[in-house]
């Protein structure tokens, strides 16, 4: 609610991270915000059925954006195509605004252009920190491909998942001068994130108490004792951030880009981001 109070006007969210009721009570209060979300579904019935749980738990009828999650490709998007199909007949029906996907690699961005998609929420930041096939000037003219395609271009992960707080004030304003970004999703844990982020993004002086609150902030990859070494987790990071080591996982925080998709996968849910 505070950001949305703050004047921040789209929300990005997903089907994963589990909240959309949350977000439901924003959207009461200000039913204008953009809702980009996402979804795993690879067929029909999980595409309708993610559109339907997106509708009843956000209390709207219409769901702005539909993204195919964490696409890497051309080959990934054939693999979901079933999904794609219905989106698009969703989006003909008027219960959709955009189709398209989300991706941490230039091949993403572009199957989303070859494919003729509405949208694509890729990474960028100044350090390319995230990218998994490519450099950051591959992405920019990827991303620049989409915008000039048509296609509303989002820029996420744009402070690397934590690793450019320090030097946030120039990860900004790299973003802010990319002219082929429509849209920037940047990750706020705490009202004080809100309160800098805003007034930099408004052209303000940060208020100096939301500055310093905002600059302590950490984010840290934590493995409790509870590891079974299973594995999972170290399976489903795409950055190489957690091996495995005597039967147990073991985080490499210079890597990790604070996504939260190996918590997900873990069987005894001691993976943490704190």
């Amino acid at each position: 609610m505070h950001a949305a109070r703050q004047g921040v006007t789209m929300i990005d969210t997903a089907e994963y991270y589990q909240n959309y009721p949350a977000i439901a009570i924003a959207l009461r209060e200000r039913p204008d915000l953009t809702v980009i979300t996402k979804s795993y579904a690879w067929d029909r019935e999980g595409a309708l059925a993610s559109v339907s749980r997106a509708r009843h738990e956000m209390g709207r009828r219409f769901i702005d954006a539909m993204l195919m999650h964490e696409q890497e490709g051309e080959l990934t998007v054939r693999g979901h195509w079933d999904a794609l199909t219905t989106y698009r007949e969703l989006k003909a029906a008027g219960e959709i605004g955009a189709v398209g996907l989300s991706t941490h690699r230039v091949a993403g961005v572009r199957a989303a252009v070859k494919f003729g998609m509405d949208a694509v929420c890729a990474i960028i930041n100044v350090d390319g920190i995230g990218l998994t096939d490519g450099s950051r000037s591959d992405m920019e003219r990827a991303m620049t491909e989409a915008h000039d395609a048509g296609l509303f271009v989002v820029g996420m992960k744009i402070l690397g998942g934590g690793h450019l707080i320090a030097r946030r004030n120039d990860a900004i304003k790299y973003i802010l001068e990319l002219d082929f970004l429509d849209a920037i999703a940047i990750g706020m844990a705490s009202e004080a994130e809100i309160d800098y982020n805003v007034s930099i993004f408004q052209g303000r002086v940060p208020n100096a108490d939301a500055a310093r609150i905002s600059g302590e902030t950490a984010r840290i990859l934590m493995i409790e004792e509870g590891c079974i070494g299973c594995g999972r987790c170290a399976e489903r990071c795409g950055q190489g951030a957690i091996i495995m080591e005597s039967n147990h996982a073991r985080a490499i925080p210079e890597r990790c880009v604070r996504c939260g998709y190996c918590a997900a996968a873990c069987p005894q849910v001691c993976i943490k981001i704190v």
